[in-house]
């Protein structure tokens, strides 16, 4: 059952700036920034300017992958990457361990990977409707974890069952198992 705190990705209390806004202040000063819809197949090198970051919104864009500096935004805590055309996990999200909240909805990722066990202050994952085949036992490792979003992919019953008794205290959302896939 889902918590009715869990269903969506959880607010912020973070004050978000278009990049617009973002470029004519000092990037010492800003803390948050929204790329929402703005059509990126790549970030621009200037945001690696950000280096106070601590949320960012890069739903409903194009991106493929993320650039190599991305993982120097040490104190990010938010970050959403909704609808993009993500077709692995990025690796540089494994260097942000201070991550508390991140959505990868609507990708299409394939494995979530070892490197994931880095992100120790992770408490909400939404990995919905991506196309996962593939999860490294090490995720498990990962029990602070509140809320797991896997919906969206059919898995068999012994794997959903898997994955909600790795997580006894977490929200661990599934689609419901198809016995075709056992």
């Amino acid at each position: 059952m889902v918590s009715s705190a869990w269903c969506q990705s959880p607010a912020d209390s973070l004050n978000y700036y278009s990049w617009k806004v973002s470029q004519t202040a000092d990037p010492d000063t800003i803390f948050a920034i929204d790329f929402t819809r703005e059509r990126l197949k790549s970030l621009p090198d200037e945001l690696q300017q950000y280096k106070n970051l601590r949320g960012l919104k890069l739903n409903k864009n194009k991106l493929e992958e993320l650039p190599d500096y991305f993982k120097k935004f040490d104190q990010l805590t938010h970050l959403y990457l909704s609808k993009n055309e993500l077709n692995h996990f990025p690796h540089q999200l494994f260097y942000l361990d201070q991550l508390e909240v991140l959505d990868i909805s609507r990708n299409e990722v394939s494995s979530i990977p070892a490197g994931i066990k880095a992100l120790r202050n992770l408490r909400y994952l939404d990995i919905w409707d991506n196309r996962l085949t593939r999860i490294d036992p090490d995720f498990a490792e990962l029990q602070q974890l509140a809320f797991i979003d896997f919906r969206g992919t059919t898995f068999s019953p012994s794997f959903v069952e898997k994955w909600v008794k790795a997580f006894p205290e977490a929200t661990v959302e599934f689609d419901k198992p198809c016995k075709c896939l056992e």
